[in-house]
């Protein structure tokens, strides 16, 4: 029996809407096929807590009302703009159906387990040793899971690309980076064959073990990250509390935090820690989101229209008013990813708004479509848009295409603080239209090595360089709100400026949203 089809009957049987032929169908399936029974079983352990938490809801009436009635709610709160209101509303739609969804396998599996426990004769010595918590942009390798799934000792796990998030019952979470290849072999011990991970672990999870082609790492408390690379070389970074590092040899050295070492087939060596180059959170679960957009569709004129409203400031005007200085004029309209959009010269060409931008660590999202020239120079890259104030550690918000080769690679997408940054791999300098997203996590003291994420054309990013700096976006004193093809730390035309002060090349369908959008948001937002 295909696996759509015996779902297919499952819901008749739920919903009373079985025939008897229909039922005597799924009874015979399940009598043949222990498989079958396993995944029920399996399932309805895993989701058995479901009862309790909707032990008011077993009305259908009940549940399909108040499901109803909180997505119309939600929809009266959201924001009028079409994408964000059908992002919010994906939200929703998706979470009421993965919950309906987990209704029908506990119902069913218990109404299947009552009458078929005694034919069930598979092994009950499978033991689950972690589950799938969160996925982010997931691309299976071999096989897949969803939220929710059980990992069981000895399942493999291959992903390769996304963030996945595995509770290790209790003792821990792994946030795994892709692309990524990982057994879990038993409760306390997995196997990195590539890829990389990052564990906290909880008390329960002292002394869990990490085991690679190199040798084993051993949890003394309580976060560390491995990766394994090319030509096998891996190497661990601890973030907090400590590890022991144990070479294949049999060699073992206690490293803390801020330490990091290298083995390739060798004892090893102490290198410098670079823990920004893991990423240590998945992006927050959000239920609304506002934003400010411009869809540059005016093709004429010296201003942009805006839709939506961020900030405090309800009567100020979001516009972006174009603008020239020194040898550049106004950003002039060209032909963009659907109708127009604005090229900016790259001489003083910008556009400028009285929105002053998100501040502090608060979370955001900024997404645009852009096209670099060809002939790009390292004095036209930084500025695609721009706020904060640049006397502070911390304090900017730029996001640009990477000038400087002291700081990563050339061409790359990049997010820089004043005094710490994120770049990208992929070279944008080609001369076509590519969709880039900037998202940070916010969060308790966020970081841009650690609570940032970039996207290409909906892929996230293999970060090629970070510098670690807390975001402290400073918006309150600053004589400029949002700049779009202007560098955050250039001010008059006086200054003498070593870095480029105007960015140069085409940007359309620019959006700054107020929260963090998953991967999956980011790609729908691209395809409108």
């Amino acid at each position: 029996m295909k696996p759509t089809e015996f779902e297919h009957l499952l819901a008749l049987i739920l919903e009373n809407e079985a025939t008897a032929e229909e039922s005597a169908l799924l009874l015979k399936a399940l009598e043949n096929d222990p498989a079958l029974l396993k995944e029920a079983k399996l399932q309805m352990e895993l989701h058995g807590q479901l009862g309790v938490a909707l032990e008011s809801e077993f009305s259908t009436e009940q549940f399909i009302s108040n499901t109803s009635a909180k997505i119309e709610t939600d929809d009266k709160n959201q924001f009028s703009d079409k994408v964000v209101k059908k992002i919010n509303t994906r939200i929703w739609l998706k979470r009421s159906m993965a919950l309906a969804a987990l209704v029908l396998v506990g119902f069913t599996t218990i109404f299947m387990m009552q009458k078929f426990s005694s034919n069930n004769n598979t092994p009950e010595n499978q033991l689950a040793v972690a589950s799938v918590t969160r996925l982010d942009g997931v691309k299976w390798s071999s096989g897949s899971c969803i939220e929710g799934d059980p990992i069981i000792a000895g399942q493999s796990i291959s992903i390769s690309s996304g963030l996945l998030e595995v509770d290790l019952e209790g003792r821990g979470k792994l946030l795994i980076e892709g692309p990524a290849h990982l057994d879990f072999t038993s409760p306390m011990e997995a196997v990195l064959h590539r890829g990389s991970l990052v564990m906290r672990a909880t008390e329960k999870g002292h002394g869990y073990t990490v085991k690679t082609s190199q040798g084993s790492v051993v949890d003394l408390g309580t976060e560390f990250a491995v990766s394994v690379g090319e030509n096998d070389v891996v190497e661990t970074h601890v973030i907090e509390g400590s590890v022991e590092a144990i070479s294949n040899n049999g060699n073992s050295v206690t490293l803390k935090a801020n330490d990091a070492r290298r083995f390739d087939h060798s004892d090893g060596q102490s290198i410098a820690a670079d823990t920004g180059r893991f990423y240590t959170a998945m992006p927050p679960i959000h239920q609304h989101t506002k934003s400010i957009h411009w869809n540059f569709n005016e093709n004429k004129g010296l201003l942009a229209r805006s839709s939506g409203q961020l900030g405090e400031n309800s009567t100020q005007s979001n516009d972006l008013v174009f603008n020239a200085i020194e040898e550049g004029v106004p950003p002039r309209w060209i032909q963009g990813v659907n109708k127009s959009g604005v090229y900016f010269d790259g001489k003083g060409g910008f556009a400028q708004s009285e929105y002053k931008g998100i501040e502090g660590g608060q979370a955001r999202s900024v997404c645009c479509w852009v096209k670099v020239p060809k002939d790009f120079s390292t004095k036209e890259g930084f500025g695609i848009i721009s706020w904060g104030d640049s006397k502070q550690l911390g304090g900017t918000w730029q996001i640009s295409v990477n000038p400087l080769q002291s700081d990563g690679k050339l061409g790359r997408l990049r997010l820089g603080l004043h005094g710490g940054q994120i770049i990208g791999s992929t070279d944008l300098r080609d001369g076509k239209w590519h969709h880039i997203a900037v998202v940070l996590y916010g969060g308790s003291k966020p970081n841009v090595g650690t609570h940032a994420l970039l996207y290409v054309d909906g892929q996230k990013e293999i970060v090629s360089r970070a510098a670690l700096q807390e975001v402290k976006t400073k918006t309150a004193n600053t004589d400029h709100g949002v700049w779009v093809g202007r560098n955050v730390t250039y001010r008059d035309n006086s200054q003498a400026h070593a870095h480029g002060k105007f960015f140069r090349g085409g940007i359309d369908e620019l959006y700054i949203f107020d929260s963090a959008l998953s991967q999956s948001e980011v790609q729908e937002l691209m395809e409108q």
